[in-house]
This record gives structure tokens, sequence and C-alpha cells, in this order.
């Protein structure tokens, strides 16, 4: 499962995160991966054809224009690399209760797999995935591409489903005006009237977010540690993650 998923078309991600709405008008999820338009479920993603054709209505966003947008993605041709520049397996913590998944990967997840639980993404598309949620209007153009990105997938029982994302953007400040901007992204959905709803349990320290979509619900835990962002979405059906839980996961992050 790619984050494009998670929070695409849903975006995303969308989210943590759950196709790949690095097109442009998915996540705007999977949130993935380019323009916004309105938040999409984890498993659907809108063609960027399909929403330049729609007559816009008034609940849609406004599609921002852009100098700086991303092609569709290439299928991938082989298996992807377990790392991402300086980033490793060791740069993604496990939450307690999860395990490490080892998935096939898919043309539509976006990545081959490698035999491990960890693939390197073109960090402009991971960084698209999870910023074009939907609920505000954002571009490429907006913020600072990553140098690197790394990409895992957790699993929970038989069908539980979660990803890690962490992005690299070689210097502090570049990381610290993406995470805030991710934040405002994730605040913007808190009281929308469409198919993706955030509740903020914190802010303090990181990012703990609730996310409802119409068919899943997913908590997601996020934090800026000097030059890299961390971002980890996880299935939660009924939100039975609780905050004391999401705050060891959010401590986990180095």
């Amino acid at each position: 499962m790619s984050w494009a998923r998670p929070v695409a078309a849903l975006t995303l991600l969308g989210c943590l995160g759950l196709t790949s709405c690095t097109q442009a008008p998915p996540s705007a999820p999977p949130p993935t991966p380019s323009t916004p338009s309105s938040p999409t479920s984890p498993t659907a993603v809108t063609s960027a054809s399909a929403s330049a054709s729609a007559p816009a209505t008034e609940s849609e966003i406004p599609e921002p224009t852009t100098t700086n947008t991303l092609p569709p993605p290439p299928a991938p041709t082989s298996p992807a690399p377990s790392t991402a520049g300086s980033l490793t397996e060791r740069s993604l913590p496990v939450p307690a209760g999860w395990r490490k998944a080892t998935l096939k990967g898919s043309d539509e997840e976006g990545f081959e797999g490698n035999g491990t639980w960890v693939h390197a993404r073109d960090p402009r598309y991971a960084a698209h995935d999870v910023i074009t949620i939907g609920c505000a209007a954002v571009t490429r153009d907006d913020y600072t591409d990553p140098v690197a990105a790394l990409e895992g997938n957790y699993a929970k029982g038989a069908s539980t489903p979660g990803v890690g994302l962490v992005l690299d953007f070689g210097e502090p400040a570049a990381a610290g005006a993406f995470f805030d901007l991710y934040r405002q992204q994730v605040r913007a959905c808190r009281n929308a009237d469409g198919p993706l709803r955030t509740k903020v349990l914190t802010e303090d320290g990181g990012l703990i977010d609730q996310r409802t979509y119409s068919d899943s619900t997913w908590t997601e835990v996020a934090k800026q540690t000097g030059a890299t962002v961390t971002l980890i979405i996880l299935s939660d059906p009924g939100h039975r993650i609780t905050r004391a839980a999401a705050e060891r996961i959010l401590g986990q992050i180095g």
C-alpha cells in the first residue's frame, strides 16, 4: 500500500498516506498522489481529466494555477531501492502492536517490491501526495521539494494496514516550512463538508489527527525533526487508537 492511497484520492496523506494521488487533481488527497481538488477516499483516485471536465460547484475548491506541475508518475520498471539518500529503515519507527509488512507492489501503487518493508520514492511525488489533501488549495510552488523519500508499510492482524513516510529536505528551514503548510492543510479539513473530515487531537510536539473518509477511518502521527518530516498513518476502524497511544508513536520519531 502506498501513502497515496490513504491520503488521496485522498489526497491524498493521503495519508500518515491509503493509487497515486500524484496526479494533478487527486489530492485535491492519498493523498496522494497537481493541483488539489477535493479530498477523496484512500481507495479511490480521481483522474485529472475527469476533474477538469466536470462542471464546477460551489463546494469545489478553485483549481490553483501553477507553473510547477508534475506529469503522471511513470510505471515502475524494477524493484525500488530500500534506501533513499541517507534514509534507511531505521529512519521509520514501527508503532507498538504493529509489524513490518513486505509488499510486492504494483503499477497502481507506484512501486515494485524489493523484498523488504521499505522502498524509496521519487521525493517530488511523495511530498505532493501528502500535502494535497484537498480541503485547501496548494501547489508545488508553495513548498520546496524534499531531496529524498522513504516509505514503509505496516500491518496489524490480517487486514489492518498502515504506511510510514519520511521526507528529507536537506535543511531544517525547508522541512519546517513544509510541515507548517502540511498542518494547515490538515486543519482545513476539520469542518469539511465532504468525503474527508479531520479532527486534530494535538499539535504539541508534532501532529496527531484522526481522519474520517466515506469508507474508512485513520489515525495519523507526524513530526518534523531537523531536516526531516516523518508521517505515519494507520488504519483505525472506529478510531480506537487512543491519544496516549498516538503520543507514544510520536515519541518514537527521532
